[in-house]
């Protein structure tokens, strides 16, 4: 069930590479779309687990706290009833080690609503994370940033989508259909 998960992220990725590094382009160096699909493209070809491969394969800092996301995801495919938790430890280590916080427009403005949501409607968890993860990437349009290279552009980057948190946002909503779509089959 993984490795058919991974290889379509990777493809959904493929699709998102363009928008991702145009967002990126406008309030940082304007390649993460393309990072995220050199790390997503290293995990079906790997041996290490998928968040070391990711990170091996991507580096830098963004690839250091982006394989920690990929290990919860790995670990939520796996175990769907604690995807909540999963995603608050995730939180909770980027936020430490970014030292960023929700409205700092990062990742994590998609992330820790997720989490929040995720964990408030257990019966829902799945649909709720994806809604919140979007509304917080949504969200980042009018904030300021105060992490990352962001935080230098021209009014911080007010106006422009963080494309941390809209390619988070991708993923848990990625992650979520794919649980709830392979759940639906075992029934």
């Amino acid at each position: 069930m993984k490795e058919k998960f991974y290889i379509l992220l990777k493809e959904h990725f493929i699709n998102l590479e363009s928008k991702l590094n145009q967002l990126d382009a406008v309030i940082g160096d304007g390649d993460h779309g393309s990072t995220l699909l050199k790390g997503l493209s290293a995990i079906p070809n790997s041996e290490l687990p998928p968040d070391k491969a990711f990170k091996a394969e991507t580096g830098g800092a963004s690839g250091s706290l982006f394989s920690i996301l990929i290990g919860a995801i790995d670990k939520g495919i796996e175990n769907s009833s604690n995807f909540g938790e999963f995603l608050t430890n995730a939180s909770n280590r980027i936020s430490m080690i970014g030292e960023a916080k929700e409205g700092d427009k990062t990742m994590l403005d998609a992330l820790i609503p997720a989490a929040k949501a995720s964990l408030n409607d257990p019966k829902n968890s799945l649909e709720e994370a994806s809604l919140a993860a979007r509304e917080g990437a949504k969200k980042t349009v009018t904030m300021p940033a105060k992490k990352g290279r962001a935080k230098y552009v021209e009014n911080a980057g007010i106006g422009h989508m963080d494309p941390g948190a809209f390619s988070t946002s991708e993923i848990i909503s990625f992650v979520c259909n794919y649980i709830r779509i392979e759940n639906e089959k075992t029934l």
